[in-house]
């Protein structure tokens, strides 16, 4: 745990913490606690497929009349193709929708869900900036979605190869009860710096799941780098004195999300106890150094 130092100084100042990458435009002070639900991101989801079918309408009719001086039955052809891409993006949100407030898989193409929003984020990310709506709230929602998505498509009886992320900036207290979990369930815990190491360490042990804490930023990148490839459930981590510094988690929620990939608790031995406690140890001294 030597990677986690005590800060002694103002905690509305950005040089009392090292800052992620996502966090390189902070300017101090502390946040309010985020807690957005489904509906905020898929609200402005649903915008931007408006936008987009309004967009195409508009461009489709501008260009009739030239389509029709080369042919006259390409006018009707370009409304055709029109429509089906409004009744296709209608559809998918309609079961993007249903799997996201039921968590049941109602979607045709589930393997496609995350490389879709990794092209979508970004318009509803623009979109949402327009109403005031900042970077985290709308992140919190996406994850929450992602997750509900996540837990819609796995299999049902599944076992999972499971890598646990941690963040370098948890207090120390609940990073040992984060680790301490490892004693009950068969997973990987590793403590990571940032993106990049998350991503190294995905590659190294090549789970079939993941479960990350972070920020919404990190959250959302994570997701969007891996969600098309792993199942991911992430967990936004609370931020009671601004980012990256003695942040908290919802062990609950933690420990819910551990046994949807692996099941219950299993009784473990105190020699296999002691084997696990000394691995995890050296797991997180190695991330962080």
């Amino acid at each position: 745990m030597s990677h986690l130092r005590e800060y002694k100084s103002d905690v509305t100042s950005p040089e009392d913490r090292n800052l992620g990458d996502e966090w390189i435009d902070w300017e101090g002070g502390k946040e309010g606690p985020i807690d957005e639900g489904k509906g905020l991101f898929l609200g402005f989801l649903f915008g931007v497929v408006f936008l987009s079918d309004i967009i195409l309408i508009g461009f489709v009719y501008l260009i009739s009349p030239r389509l029709a001086s080369f042919f006259e039955e390409l006018p009707a052809a370009a409304w055709v193709l029109a429509g089906l891409y409004i009744a296709v993006t209608f559809f998918w949100f309609l079961e993007l929708l249903f799997a996201a407030y039921h968590e049941r898989n109602f979607l045709l193409f589930q393997t496609r869900q995350h490389a879709i929003f990794n092209l979508i984020y970004a318009n509803v990310l623009r979109l949402s900036k327009i109403f005031g709506i900042s970077r985290d709230r709308i992140g919190h929602s996406f994850v929450k979605v992602s997750n509900a998505i996540s837990r819609a498509v796995k299999k049902a009886d599944t076992a999972e190869k499971l890598l646990v992320l941690l963040p370098r900036c948890l207090t120390k207290e609940e990073l040992k009860k984060a680790t301490d979990l490892k004693q009950r369930y068969p997973f990987e815990i590793f403590t990571v710096s940032g993106g990049e190491l998350a991503r190294k360490k995905v590659k190294e042990i090549r789970p079939t799941a993941v479960i990350g804490i972070a920020c919404e930023r990190d959250l959302v990148s994570g997701i969007r780098d891996v969600g098309g490839r792993l199942s991911v459930i992430g967990i936004p981590n609370k931020r009671p004195h601004g980012p990256c510094k003695d942040t908290h988690v919802d062990l609950k929620a933690l420990e819910e999300a551990i046994q949807f990939y692996v099941g219950p608790p299993h009784h473990v031995t105190t020699a296999d106890r002691h084997v696990s406690v000394k691995k995890d140890e050296k797991n997180v001294r190695d991330a962080a150094s």
